[in-house]
């Protein structure tokens, strides 16, 4: 029997020497810590800042008040979601996963975004911005005009239109004189394709509110611009919007400078 209790003990020994045998025995031991820091990944906890965070969002869609059937419900998908979720994540099924790729990725920026200080831009950044950033705010200024047409054909043409237009230097109104008034409200280049080139910088350039003689090649006119709208407004008539977006890139900003801030940490090798 001494013998045979001696060989047990060397063979138990040499057993313990093995590395399979580390192996295991390590493994158990990670096992077990992991049970023991994180729990078991099949007891889901519902906090009691869950539930109010599910009755908030329902108050929101509703407007009033969940019932506790609608609360229930509303757990109740919370729960399937949840135990779902975390099957997805046992079966490695967020790996290799280009829309879950993605959207991790842009968890990250979002929260470089949000962690950015929060603060109004000067007057100064704001002309900066609106300065380099002009097209996008800028439209192409309309001319509100009225136009009166003697047409080349009638040998009186150039007596009728110095007439009409001493009568409205006069005060006479243009609706009385008994011509046609063609008005518009149009761009630089819709003018030009219907007037012509000339008439179109003309136009662009004429005073305000005052009638004034020029020429096509099959008219002679009078035209009186009352007013322009669109080209760049100004920082103050704008300032919500640009406030909003010049933030915006900021965020931006700040999402793209964490992100290469990571890429900096990483080292990429090419596989043969």
């Amino acid at each position: 029997m001494p013998e045979s209790s001696g060989k047990s003990e060397r063979g138990f020994a040499r057993l313990l020497r093995e590395p399979v045998v580390h192996f295991l025995f390590i493994g158990a031991l990670l096992f077990l810590a992991h049970r023991l820091i994180v729990g078991d990944p099949r007891v889901v906890v519902v906090s009691a800042g869950l539930t109010a965070d599910l009755e908030r969002q329902l108050r929101d869609q509703t407007g009033r008040a969940p019932t506790e059937a609608e609360l229930k419900a509303a757990l109740d998908r919370w729960k399937q979601e949840e135990v779902l979720y975390r099957e997805a994540l046992r079966e490695g099924l967020d790996q290799q996963d280009a829309t879950v790729r993605t959207v991790l990725a842009d968890k990250l920026r979002a929260r470089a975004a949000q962690q950015m200080a929060a603060r109004r831009p000067t007057d100064a950044e704001l002309d900066a911005w609106l300065a380099s950033h002009r097209s996008r705010y800028e439209a192409p200024l309309r001319y509100d005009f009225q136009i009166v047409a003697f047409p080349r054909s009638d040998p009186a043409a150039e007596q009728q239109r110095s007439t009409y237009r001493r009568a409205l230097a006069d005060g006479a109104d243009p609706r009385t004189l008994g011509r046609p008034i063609v008005g518009g409200n149009l761009t630089r280049d819709e003018l030009a394709a219907r007037f012509g080139p000339a008439v179109s910088e003309s136009i662009g350039k004429s005073p305000l509110a005052a009638w004034h003689a020029l020429e096509t090649d099959d008219s002679l006119l009078l035209v009186r611009v009352n007013g322009t709208t669109g080209g760049l407004p100004s920082r103050e008539e704008i300032r919500p919007i640009l406030t909003a977006d010049w933030v915006a890139a900021m965020k931006k900003q700040a999402a793209d400078e964490f992100a290469e801030s990571v890429l900096a940490r990483y080292r990429f090798e090419k596989t043969p």
